[in-house]
């Protein structure tokens, strides 16, 4: 339907590719663009120590060098650089094609942002869990489902991602987008595929998705600071179990009750069940005051 009806001149969109010594992959992604029929392409470069420039320009789209350092500093060069309505991020490793990005792009004008949901078969084991404790944790912390914040291909309003005060470098820069743009309307996400990588990887699996976590909860210590106590005070839930459990498992083996273990577990478990539960109140309620801040219909 999307190819059908278009809804978005493909001239009205600059895609944006971010790189780092991708010359393996960057032409093949540039002609995938270019057959597509999408021409207006802006590779911003990280200081690459192989070919990647020079592919891209033989292939005649803009080369810029991207301002401060990592990922981050890539995509706030490509926003400042931007003058056409729309702007789409698509990593330069061949993991995405093209032609997903039409699906986004029929939604584009409807949404402040959308976002391309990986299918799970294309993605390893342990980064599926990793996106799927992240995406929990950003629907909690914000009460929007954006389906996948870590995806390399989404497409902004540049209009409002002009707006945006974006100060990560790392690859935490989607979930800092994400949580910024739900301020300003409606996110949407569409199911895309999701290939195999082309060179080698860049992401530190360990090292990068514990910052992002990391990230997340300092946004949501200032934009959500309810529900990030609720959460710290839930975790609480943990050693209160063990506690108890100890406690009744050295009474079925030596018929000692220890009241201290006890009393502790009981405790720590109740503040652990508190906090959750306030948690989950607390999204509710932001859920709530978003239904109403985005609404057309005035509340007297």
């Amino acid at each position: 339907m999307e190819d059908n009806f278009p809804r978005v001149s493909k001239e009205d969109v600059t895609v944006v590719l971010c790189t780092l010594n991708e010359e393996d992959a960057i032409g093949k992604v540039i002609d995938d663009l270019f057959s597509h029929g999408y021409s207006n392409i802006l590779v911003v470069d990280g200081y690459s120590k192989d070919r990647t420039r020079e592919i891209a320009e033989s292939k005649g789209v803009k080369v810029v060098m991207q301002i401060n350092s990592g990922k981050g500093g890539a995509v706030i060069t490509a926003i400042n650089k931007v003058d056409t309505n729309f702007i789409a991020f698509m990593d330069a490793d061949g993991t995405y094609s093209a032609s997903d990005l039409d699906r986004l792009l029929y939604h584009a004008p409807d949404y402040v942002e959308v976002i391309g949901k990986r299918c799970k078969r294309g993605i390893r084991t342990l980064h599926r869990f990793g996106n799927w404790v992240i995406n929990k944790l950003f629907a909690m912390a914000f009460s929007e489902d954006v389906g996948d914040v870590l995806s390399g291909m989404y497409i902004l309003k540049t209009e409002i991602a002009k707006k945006l005060d974006l100060r990560s470098n790392g690859f935490e820069i989607e979930v800092e987008i994400a949580s910024q743009m739900a301020r300003f309307g409606k996110i949407a996400y569409v199911p895309i595929s999701y290939g195999e990588r082309i060179g080698k990887t860049k992401l530190s699996s360990f090292r990068d998705g514990l910052k992002i976590v990391l990230y997340l909860f300092k946004m949501m210590r200032f934009q959500n600071p309810l529900v990030f106590y609720a959460i710290v005070a839930g975790i609480f839930i943990v050693p209160g179990l063990i506690s108890l459990s100890y406690a009744f498992i050295l009474y079925i083996l030596t018929g000692i009750y220890h009241n201290g273990y006890a009393l502790m577990g009981a405790i720590l478990t109740i503040v652990g069940v508190q906090g959750t539960l306030v948690a989950g109140l607390s999204s509710m309620l932001k859920r709530i005051e978003k239904l109403l801040l985005t609404s057309n219909v005035s509340v007297k």
